[in-house]
């Protein structure tokens, strides 16, 4: 365990049936969900590389245990100034407690999945490297009195969505100003100050400027690299998710940005923001011809939204179209370029369901209950949980009209296939960014609750266990008489 962090639940299970820890039998259940509610144990959920299917859970990560130093070439290769942004949680001393760094790690792995690299996880004595979505990664790792935070993009730091940072940001300012609550109230019931502030780091990874300074002044020269920096560049950091606009200073998409072929999901945003009369003339601009949007019309005769989004990709694959092209297009068409801005943003989340709950994966009893009110909005939500356009394709034809199950094979497809850990708040957030909200989700939890889930092969690995254990008993019962 000292090499790797890594404990199974028969292993525990086997230690607490020694002699010594007879009284504990009975409540391992309860103590183990304990551990796990406390951060002291972490589920590892692994991924299939190839097809992204969800493994069974096996092991659980014990942070304090881990002494192994991160020994890939991440940082070095991949976590590089020109694709990652940073910045650091500053704590007061010299060093940071270990409890704290760990229960952060732990916190992390219940929220996201750990990257594999070069057939290495990410997962060392005080770092970890986790898979935010199929572009973004970040990076949690501890030096001295700092807990630095990476975010990387797989091209180009210019291509990191500011309402990805933002919410990253502020989830884990959120969960180490709790940890650190926790730790204060063992010792005193007063609340004090955080014992931590934010930097931000420079161009380079490297220097570091307060939160307070950055944000109050124009310019900022950090001392190593002598590279100014002004205000602006902190925005990606403060993003205001309440805000459906641009800024009035934002400059559009960068050139990076605008040189990208776009994807399915920026595809179908951009296509939802916009009616069929613009997406029309839009797509004749790109090069498309009436023929294709008549048939597609003829093809989807009640979902529109679909003829949309179906024409702009058709596009993109037959042109090997840029976000340029749209771009230049619109400024044929005298509509502004920020609509483009709008397809790298995501929409905030306002919900009832409690943070503890958001973090589970939604059970079989609620994916049922929510593909009866999903409706036509199904095949834009697949799109936003990151199903393929193909898969999705198949799942039409299998089921028709159906549109319930269609809904139900869309939710269960992407609970298991998706490489990012299919939580209820990846669920939400996508509800919220079709547009239909998160209010549906919340009535079906508050009606059928929540439950751990746990995929079939635990439940009958569960069961084996529970027989094995019933036939050792009649064994021993047999041996008596």
């Amino acid at each position: 365990m000292s090499e790797s962090g890594i404990v199974q639940r028969k292993e525990l299970y086997l230690i607490w049936e020694q002699k010594h820890f007879k009284k504990l039998s009975p409540y391992k259940e309860f103590i183990f969900d304990m551990l796990i509610h406390l951060d002291i144990l972490s589920e590892q959920r692994r991924y299939d590389i190839t097809t992204g299917s969800r493994l069974p859970v096996e092991n659980f990560f014990v942070p304090c245990m881990l002494i192994q130093r991160n020994d890939t070439r991440f940082m070095t290769h991949e976590c590089t100034p020109e694709k990652a942004i940073s910045l650091a949680f500053v704590f007061k001393g010299t060093i940071i407690p270990p409890a704290l760094p760990n229960r952060l790690i732990s916190a992390c792995l219940s929220m996201w999945t750990v990257k594999t690299y070069e057939e290495k996880q990410l997962l060392f004595s005080g770092f970890v490297g986790l898979s935010f979505d199929k572009a973004h990664d970040i990076v949690v790792c501890v030096e001295g009195n700092k807990i630095l935070l990476y975010i990387v993009h797989e091209t180009s730091n210019g291509l990191i969505v500011p309402d990805i940072a933002t919410g990253i940001k502020e989830c884990m300012f959120t969960t180490l100003e709790r940890i650190s609550d926790f730790y204060k109230s063992t010792v005193s019931s007063s609340r004090q100050k955080l014992p931590f502030h934010i930097e931000y780091a420079c161009s380079r990874l490297e220097c570091h400027v307060t939160e307070e300074a950055a944000l109050t002044t124009d310019e900022w020269i950090c001392e190593e690299h002598k590279i100014v920096h002004t205000k602006d560049k902190w925005n990606i950091w403060n993003q205001d998710q309440t805000k459906e606009q641009c800024e009035m200073d934002c400059q559009g998409l960068q050139e990076s940005a605008l040189n990208q072929i776009p994807s399915d999901m920026e595809l179908q945003r951009f296509a939802s923001r916009c009616d069929d009369v613009t997406i029309k003339e839009l797509a004749i601009r790109l090069g498309m011809s009436f023929q294709e949007w008549d048939e597609l019309e003829r093809n989807n005769p009640d979902y529109i939204q679909i003829v949309k989004y179906r024409i702009l990709v058709n596009w993109r694959e037959k042109c090997s179209g840029k976000f340029s092209n749209i771009a230049q297009a619109l400024s044929e068409m005298k509509l502004t370029t920020h609509m483009l801005c709008q397809v790298k943003r995501i929409r905030k989340v306002q919900c009832d369901i409690s943070e503890e709950n958001l973090d589970l994966i939604p059970t079989d009893e609620i994916l049922d209950e929510l593909a009866q009110v999903l409706g036509v909005v199904s095949f834009q939500l697949g799109i936003e949980l990151g199903l393929l356009s193909t898969a999705l394709d198949a799942i039409q034809y299998n089921n028709g009209r159906n549109l319930v199950a269609q809904c139900k094979e869309i939710l269960f497809q992407w609970r298991i296939d998706e490489k990012v850990r299919p939580t209820i708040r990846v669920l939400v957030q996508a509800l919220v960014n079709v547009g239909r909200g998160a209010r549906c989700l919340e009535k079906i939890i508050k009606k059928v609750g929540v439950k751990a889930y746990i995929p079939q092969e635990e439940v009958e690995e569960q069961k084996q266990g529970t027989v094995a254990t019933l036939l050792k008993k009649l064994n021993l019962f047999q041996k008596k008489n």
